[in-house]
């Protein structure tokens, strides 16, 4: 809430800034998320993030099948096995069980700082073509829409679609 309320001062300074020299004041917001889930380089990145996500579901998959077999083959060669058999082939289940918790967890953790990568990579390249159309564009302030900042804004004054474009001509 303090957050909102030290976003609303700095507005307030700004416009109060612009009417004490009698510039112009111009405005502008874009939808941050829209413009990563709608443009072609958001979309090609979601698309990699998730064969890769893929790729390793596919290996955890393969995983569980080899664990599933084993321990299929554990209980129908109980009775037959001797104690030492039957215990060796319980260790090789019980290691094979925490190898397959760790390969989960290191996906996990893999898939989390690829995000995080492709995520922080698109912003970056995002803040370089909202730059540029805002001084191209003359805007006093461009904002990120989001629900707990931005209560009410005409259709007018969203960039988004602007930026969708632009950031897909953008080559870096």
């Amino acid at each position: 809430m303090k957050g909102v309320f030290v976003f609303l001062a700095i507005i307030g300074l700004l416009i109060s800034a612009n009417f004490a020299y009698g510039a112009e004041m111009k405005i502008g917001y874009i939808d941050v998320q829209k413009v990563l889930n709608k443009s072609r380089r958001g979309l090609e990145a979601r698309k990699a993030f998730q064969a890769r996500g893929n790729e390793l579901n596919k290996i955890i998959q393969k995983k569980q099948e080899e664990l599933k077999a084993l321990k299929e083959s554990l209980e129908k060669q109980a009775t037959m096995l001797s104690e030492e058999a039957r215990r060796q082939k319980e260790r090789e289940y019980q290691r094979k069980l925490k190898e397959l918790d760790r390969l989960v967890k290191d996906s996990r953790e893999e898939l989390k700082q690829l995000q995080m990568e492709i995520t922080t990579k698109l912003l970056k390249s995002m803040e370089k073509v909202v730059n540029k159309l805002g001084k191209e564009g003359n805007y006093t302030l461009i904002l990120e829409k989001r629900e707990s900042f931005i209560l009410y804004a005409p259709k007018e004054i969203d960039l988004t679609d602007k930026v969708i474009k632009a950031f897909d001509a953008a080559t870096g």
